[in-house]
């Protein structure tokens, strides 16, 4: 076998390849960084359908998939050296673009750790976004909904942050009213920043609310990351960043 990758408990199965293909006298903690367990079994390599400038260009022009055939070739260095940052970074692009199989290994990574802090939380709000999508992608949709069943039984997550039947809010909340405009209301919380850009509010439009009725929050490490996962860029997170009320 030329290429082994970690044992991992439990791997799910996606698009009939096994994740997580064990390796005799491997194991995951001996092979920190390979985040490559989690990212490339989720689709057929690129080089099957795009090479490599093809593919680059598609995920420059904001085609999902092509970022997570993209964020496989960084992680596993085919056809480009390989760039675990890089990999990450279109990674979070695809899955906040909402390719199921992106937000499902999203969602891994915080679940177990790999590349990051663990963070239940945040791989619950991940999995929800893949587990609702069963009517585009029914096997990765039910790979998440597994995945909150069982951190649930764990005690990870609460039930609310395990029901993926609950529809996710949409972009209107983060909008302002017409009671705010022209008032004193409180300015844009953190919350209905994420809404705004999750329910498809550009950045450069976020920016110009933000500006105009600031925010309430502090733009700390948390909170840049948090944004950052919902598709934020570096103008918005600045203006963000000084618009604090």
């Amino acid at each position: 076998m030329s290429r082994c990758l970690p044992i991992i408990d439990e791997p799910p199965k996606m698009d009939g390849v096994l994740w997580g293909v064990s390796c005799p006298m491997m194991k995951f903690s001996e092979q920190s960084g390979l985040w490559i367990i989690a990212v490339a079994l989720v689709a057929a390599s690129f080089a099957q359908s795009d090479d490599l400038a093809t593919l680059r260009r598609k995920a420059e022009a904001g085609d999902a998939k092509a970022q997570f055939d993209l964020a496989s070739a960084y992680s596993q260095g085919t056809g480009v050296a390989k760039d675990t940052a890089q990999g990450i970074e279109w990674l979070r692009k695809s899955a906040v673009k909402g390719y199921p199989g992106a937000q499902v290994v999203l969602g891994y990574m915080y679940h177990k750790g790999i590349e990051m802090e663990k963070d239940p939380s945040e791989a619950a709000k991940w999995y929800k976004k893949a587990a609702r999508q069963g009517d585009k992608d029914l096997k990765h949709a039910q790979t998440a909904q597994t995945h909150l069943s069982e951190m649930l039984s764990e005690g990870l997550i609460s039930a609310k942050e395990a029901d993926w039947h609950a529809a996710e809010p949409n972009a209107s909340s983060a909008k302002p009213s017409n009671a705010r405009q022209g008032s004193k209301l409180p300015a844009f919380s953190l919350a209905e920043v994420e809404i705004g850009l999750q329910g498809g509010i550009t950045t450069k439009r976020m920016a110009t609310l933000v500006t105009t009725y600031g925010v309430d929050f502090t733009l700390n490490a948390s909170a840049r990351k948090a944004l950052t996962d919902n598709g934020a860029d570096d103008a918005l997170l600045q203006t963000i960043a000084s618009a604090k009320r």
